[in-house]
């Protein structure tokens, strides 16, 4: 029988988006500062390009930022939240 995992609330602010909400970002910094400041006790945020993921309107490379704490502890990892950016189009969604 598998135990159930509990995740800590996350602090929601005035800049907390929805899953699948999309919304216009001038800067992939303002979005990493304040995962950086709302994020879970030993977790990272991390931006990384995804290569093989185009963004649809302009066929450009997007950018995956991740909240996560895979290779941090020792209890099973976590992936907290998950953005996808187009630096192109200056758009971001919130996909976890």
């Amino acid at each position: 029988m598998s135990k159930a995992v509990r995740r800590d609330r996350q602090v929601v602010t005035k800049d907390s988006h929805l899953p699948f909400e999309e919304f216009s970002l001038e800067n992939v910094d303002r979005l990493v500062d304040q995962l950086e400041k709302t994020k879970p006790k030993d977790s990272i945020v991390e931006v990384t390009p995804m290569e093989d993921s185009q963004h649809s309107p302009c066929f450009q490379e997007m950018t995956a930022i991740i909240v996560h704490d895979i290779g941090k502890t020792q209890e099973s990892p976590q992936i907290y939240e998950l953005y996808q950016y187009c630096p192109v189009c200056k758009m971001a969604v919130k996909v976890l």
